[in-house]
């Protein structure tokens, strides 16, 4: 499994923007594309930095990486960059910590 992880704030007066964005168009693009998983959406409780976190899971870092390669997805990343700031982004793969695996 590999996850690409999206850090964000929403433009003041952009909200209902972001929102049909989402919906109508970037979830359903990640929703189409082979190896797709889940998205998982976290809005900031406590603490600073970006307001939203959006987890995107894909089962192999290959099929995540055709997807976003795309020139549908290069055009969708301008449309959202549009409506958000702080806008940064990561490719995560899982990492097994020796201290917490059970003898």
């Amino acid at each position: 499994m590999v996850q690409y992880l999206v850090t964000y704030s929403i433009m003041t007066g952009r909200e209902s923007d972001h929102d049909l964005w989402l919906r109508d168009v970037g979830i359903p693009f990640f929703q189409r594309q082979p190896g797709f998983q889940e998205i998982k959406s976290y809005s900031t409780l406590v603490g600073s930095g970006p307001d939203w976190v959006l987890e995107i899971n894909f089962d192999s870092p290959e099929n995540l990486m055709r997807a976003l390669d795309s020139e549908e997805a290069k055009r969708l990343l301008e449309d959202f960059e549009h409506m958000v700031t702080n806008l940064s982004t990561k490719i995560l793969t899982p990492v097994e910590l020796p201290m917490l695996q059970k003898a």
